[in-house]
């Protein structure tokens, strides 16, 4: 460990919990700043409103095929 003598000089009962203390509170920090400064990230948070497009139908369409079909004649020789 590179700082393993710090515990000589900090107790572990009190510095182990004082660094995830620091941890918890910079964290908080930081989360509560993003959410005041920013205005992108609360509208992400609530799904915030979905942009769809409109599609307009093609104003021309193809001629379809014929639907009914006509049999040929059998072959007579």
């Amino acid at each position: 460990m590179i700082y393993g003598k710090i515990w000589l000089v900090v107790k572990p009962t009190v510095g182990i919990p004082l660094f995830l203390g620091a941890v918890a509170v910079s964290s908080f920090a930081v989360h509560y700043m993003l959410l005041t400064h920013t205005t992108w990230l609360p509208k992400y948070l609530e799904g915030g409103m979905k942009k769809t497009a409109l599609i307009a139908a093609p104003e021309t369409t193809a001629a379809a095929p014929p639907t009914t079909l006509l049999a040929a004649a059998p072959a007579t020789k």
